[in-house]
């Protein structure tokens, strides 16, 4: 994927580092020449105070000795140096005496130009050796070294003896010499910086393709073809810098994708199949084929190895009701393992759990089975292919299964129960049941189930005794009976409850009905009422009942 040149890393970097670097070098050199002006104009001044020095000395030998015609020679020859602008010497009035320049013998100095103005503006003009730096009508540069000459007594064959000062030596220095170096450190400097910005910015530009750009390109191509669904297309990226992280911090993130990818597909998988069991076990009436059923499934769909299907017996302890790659006496030591009562209390509590632990058996994973508030089995799961019992997963995956499997299981238990049941009471209230819903059905209609119940039944039993307790139950039937302005059915289906079947009647009608028919009564017992309706809480007796528990 081509990227426009201002929009890579490496042009930004490259004009970040330009940038810097320039602000960095033009303050370095411009410090440093200032510097360095700085330092040669002080150099320059400690030697125009010697020159001056010595020039003075040689005028003064030459007044004393030799007199004035000396004097204006040893100008003539200092004035003829190079770096020698001009020379006077003036008196004490600023009347020039000698000169460099002979047409300026005898004019006077004014003190108000800016050459003469830095040091007379002053309050005070001092006596020493001075130095200034001007710059002259041509825009020329000058240094010039003002040295008083003072009346010493050598001097007083010729002058009072009362001033102090006679005159002055006014020494000019051209600075060009000066001017030049900076000059040519400026440029130095300048050539050096243009030469650091352009290596700096070709060797970012280097740095960034190399250590960058082409890392990141292979990067991006190992992204697209993991789009395309490739991503093993290209290696690891070498190295062990940001980008090196970076590609294996991908790496790592899509081989976790693909497995949870892997995952959500085994679980889309494992779903259906529990669809299609369900939907198996909606049309069975045989508990054992729905045991079957459910073990083919765990073992082709969730490629269980070893597992078994117990339920709960009348008197609450498990029986074996089927297995899978289990022997008897392994499927009898999960059974003694799970009567332990603490495992027991776990299996009642009705969620998944690791069983560890357990003598004679290894560990294994017991999901129960739990409907309507009550666990009516346990699916016992011992080795899956390719996952480990401890896997967090593949308990979550059991509970969802079992919680899909219990009603098809309880249902299944219950017409197992049925046929097995010989004719009672119960089974005829349930045949009578089923017989009324048979005919609502063919009209198109409705079907309520009511079921009431005394709550304080054995406070009755205690304050009354057994006998007349359940007669008050008995009493309760027959007075419901009586006082249900509609058709029904009545009769006492348990120690303390009461069933009444109402047919034609709905979910809002039915509650109205029966709380008339117990307002009427006017009974002093606690009643309880759950109301259950076909077709809308189910189909069959068994799941009303169901519904109403």
């Amino acid at each position: 994927m081509k990227m426009k040149l201002k929009r890579s890393i490496g042009f930004k970097m490259a004009v970040a580092m330009t940038v810097g670097l320039f602000v960095v070098i033009s303050l370095f050199s411009h410090t440093s020449v200032k510097l360095s002006e700085k330092r040669l104009l002080a150099m320059a001044e400690k030697e125009a105070s010697k020159i001056s020095a010595a020039i003075k000395g040689s005028l003064d030998n030459a007044m004393c000795a030799e007199g004035e015609g000396s004097v204006q020679k040893v100008i003539d020859a200092v004035g003829r140096e190079s770096m020698v602008h001009d020379v006077k010497l003036i008196n004490r009035d600023a009347e020039v005496k000698y000169a460099k320049n002979p047409g300026e013998i005898g004019l006077r100095l004014d003190q108000s130009v800016k050459s003469c103005a830095l040091c007379h503006d002053k309050a005070t003009v001092t006596g020493d050796n001075l130095t200034v730096l001007f710059t002259d009508a041509d825009g020329h540069r000058i240094l010039r070294n003002v040295n008083p000459i003072h009346n010493e007594e050598r001097c007083h064959s010729c002058h009072a003896d009362d001033p102090e000062v006679l005159g002055k030596l006014l020494v000019d220095f051209t600075t060009e010499d000066i001017d030049w170096m900076v000059m040519e450190n400026r440029k130095l400097l300048i050539f050096s910086a243009i030469a650091i910005l352009l290596s700096s910015t070709l060797l970012c530009f280097l740095l960034a393709a190399v250590l960058v750009k082409r890392p990141l390109r292979n990067l991006l191509l190992k992204m697209k073809f993991a789009d395309n669904g490739e991503a093993d297309a290209l290696g690891a990226i070498s190295g062990d810098d940001e980008i090196a992280i970076l590609d294996e911090t991908y790496d790592s993130l899509m081989q976790t994708l693909e497995a949870r990818n892997q995952r959500i597909n085994q679980q889309m998988e494992e779903m259906l199949a529990l669809f299609n069991v369900s939907e198996i076990l909606n049309k069975s009436d045989s508990i054992d084929d729905n045991i079957n059923l459910i073990l083919k499934a765990l073992s082709i769909g969730f490629h269980v190895r070893q597992c078994a299907v117990l339920t709960v017996n009348g008197a609450g302890g498990l029986v074996e009701r089927g297995a899978c790659g289990m022997d008897a006496d392994k499927i009898n030591a999960v059974i003694a393992a799970l009567a332990d009562p603490e495992l027991y209390e776990m299996v009642d509590v009705g969620k998944t759990f690791l069983a560890s632990g357990c003598e004679g058996v290894a560990d294994f994973l017991a999901v129960p089975i739990k409907s309507s508030g009550n666990i009516v089995g346990v699916i016992t799961v011992h080795e899956v292919s390719g996952m480990e019992i401890t896997d967090d997963e593949l308990r979550k995956s059991f509970a969802i299964i079992a919680t899909s499997l219990a009603p098809h299981f309880q249902i299944g238990l219950a017409r197992a129960e049925k046929q097995e049941m010989q004719e009672s009471p119960f089974n005829a209230f349930i045949v009578m049941v089923e017989s009324e819903i048979a005919k609502v059905r063919e009209y198109y209609g409705s079907l309520s189930l009511v079921l009431v119940s005394v709550n304080n039944y054995s406070d009755l039993c205690r304050e009354r005794g057994a006998e007349a307790a359940s007669q008050a139950v008995q009493e309760l039937a027959k007075g419901l009976s009586v006082n249900l302005a509609v058709v029904h059915e009545c009769c006492r289906i348990g120690v303390h409850t009461v069933a009444v079947i109402l047919p034609m009647l709905d979910s809002m009608e039915a509650p109205q009905t029966v709380n008339a028919a117990i307002v009427a009564l006017g009974s002093d017992l606690s009643l309880r009422v759950k109301i259950a309706t076909f077709p809308d809480n189910g189909d069959t007796a068994l799941v009303l009942l169901h519904a109403l528990r």
